[in-house]
């Protein structure tokens, strides 16, 4: 796949609540599994990233790049563990990311390392 000239894509992170109902249904089969997907719905690109079960909580997941060019946009995350000094407490958690995007035609989704 050719690449072309990347330029920025603006994009909100969805909160959990705020994204169509086959968004749950899809975190919730799949979150305790690392998982990467994309899915559309109307004129909206959602982008979904999961790191899978972790031993505890503490984690977060940082957006380190979002970016289009002309036949596809390109997702890069971190996962951001809990600082060094600080204990890891509190149950098992399966961190994830929701993006929202608008949609175009013929658009592919490429996860980065």
């Amino acid at each position: 796949m050719s690449e072309g000239e990347r330029k920025e894509l603006s994009y909100a992170i969805v909160k959990p609540g705020d994204f169509p109902p086959e968004i749950d249904q899809i975190l919730r089969r799949k979150k305790e599994s690392a998982f990467q997907m994309a899915y559309e719905s109307g004129d909206d690109l959602y982008i979904l990233r999961g790191y899978g079960k972790q031993k505890s909580g503490g984690f977060s997941i940082q957006i380190e790049e979002v970016s289009k060019s002309e036949n596809a946009v390109f997702v890069r995350t971190k996962l951001v563990g809990p600082a060094a000094k600080e204990e890891q407490k509190g149950a098992a958690s399966c961190p994830y990311v929701v993006l929202k995007t608008k949609a175009a035609a013929g658009i592919s989704v490429v996860f980065e390392d």
